[in-house]
């Protein structure tokens, strides 16, 4: 069986211009479809002959990375352009390995109808609607409320660390990244999150990053090998979620969500209700400062703010003792309580933490 999935990736890569020419002129005789439906599966014909040659390496079609293709392109997808997609992805093979009379020919037309079949079960089960969605709905549009009036308490970039913070909380993670994206250069370069040293390693050029060049909502049970290997390893990351923020065609960045190495599902209606997050977030971004920002609500006396703000400033135990006129074992106690109220596990990440609450510039 692998031999035979060898050799149709390989058939696919050496005529997949005989391919793309084949789906085009059948799309072009279809008169089911308008101009921009028309457009949409030429995209979508290319993107899936370029998946078939990423396959070529592994010698195989990856269930896994099938399925990642398919939710990428699932908004581009409806299900009567589906159905004319899957039967133009039928014909022009059976056109062109007909024409080529290959050796394989029998074994290859059974292997293409069983991916076709792979892509309807895929597809179907990622866009199915089933009847507790309804109730998942209520409970994803409460969240969505939630998040809008953090939006409304809040003033421009200063409070985007504490937005980041709510984030997480409102929609059930346990770490949430923004990853800010320079037009200019094209490059994108992480911003905001706990453990903020590594966060701020996080950059390069949109073009070698996948789920960057994208620029829509994207779930991976797996991020492995869409996501930089070294990034796995220092966040522990397991399965991830990109979401654009984005707002008038204008991109700000993305927020990653992930559950701290746990992996996890997410359904088309979740991604759905985060995109939507995700597009306020930038309505948000868009407008003008006014005024200062607010603070995150956490109790913090007189000398645990003044504790922390001399922290951020890089100060020692014995010199904010000096200043505060107060004993190091006292100073060290103070920055105890920090670290629980914080849900800090060093003075590093008591700054961070701060810093994303907004309570520290």
């Amino acid at each position: 069986m692998k031999r035979i999935e060898f050799q149709y990736l390989l058939f696919n890569k050496i005529y997949r211009d005989e391919l793309m020419k084949n789906a085009l002129v059948l799309l072009e005789k279809n008169n089911e479809l308008d101009k921009n439906q028309k457009q949409q599966l030429r995209h979508i014909m290319s993107a899936f002959i370029l998946f078939l040659m990423t396959q070529l390496k592994s010698t195989r079609i990856e269930e896994e990375a099938l399925s990642h293709w398919i939710q990428m392109h699932s908004n581009d997808l409806s299900v009567s352009t589906s159905h004319v997609f899957l039967k133009i992805f039928q014909e022009s093979f059976q056109n062109v390995i007909t024409q080529q009379n290959h050796p394989y020919k029998d074994e290859l037309v059974s292997l293409h109808q069983e991916l076709r079949n792979k892509i309807i079960t895929s597809y179907l089960k990622w866009i199915e609607n089933p009847p507790k969605a309804m109730e998942e709905k209520k409970k994803y549009m409460l969240q969505l409320d939630s998040f809008n009036e953090s939006l409304i308490q809040c003033n421009g970039i200063d409070d985007l660390p504490y937005l980041i913070t709510r984030v997480e909380e409102i929609f059930g993670f346990k770490r949430c990244v923004f990853i800010s994206y320079n037009p200019w250069l094209k490059e994108f370069s992480g911003v905001i999150g706990e453990e903020l040293e590594k966060v701020q390693l996080l950059r390069g050029k949109i073009e070698t990053e996948p789920v960057f060049s994208l620029k829509r909502p994207l779930f991976l049970k797996k991020p492995d090998p869409y996501v930089q290997q070294v990034a796995i390893e220092w966040f522990n990351l397991s399965s991830i979620i990109f979401i654009p923020i984005i707002h008038e065609q204008q991109l700000y960045g993305w927020v990653t969500l992930d559950q701290r190495g746990e992996s996890f599902e997410c359904t088309k209606l979740f991604l759905d209700i985060l995109e939507i997050a995700g597009k306020r977030l930038g309505m948000y971004l868009s407008r003008k400062q006014l005024g200062k920002g607010i603070k995150y609500p956490l109790e913090l006396s007189d000398k645990e703010l003044a504790i922390l703000h001399l922290l951020s400033e890089g100060y020692r135990n014995k010199e904010m003792a000096e200043l505060l006129f107060l004993s190091e074992y006292t100073v060290r106690d103070y920055i105890q309580t920090l670290m629980t109220k914080l849900r800090a596990k060093n003075r590093t990440q008591i700054i961070s933490m701060a810093f994303r609450m907004g309570l520290v510039d």
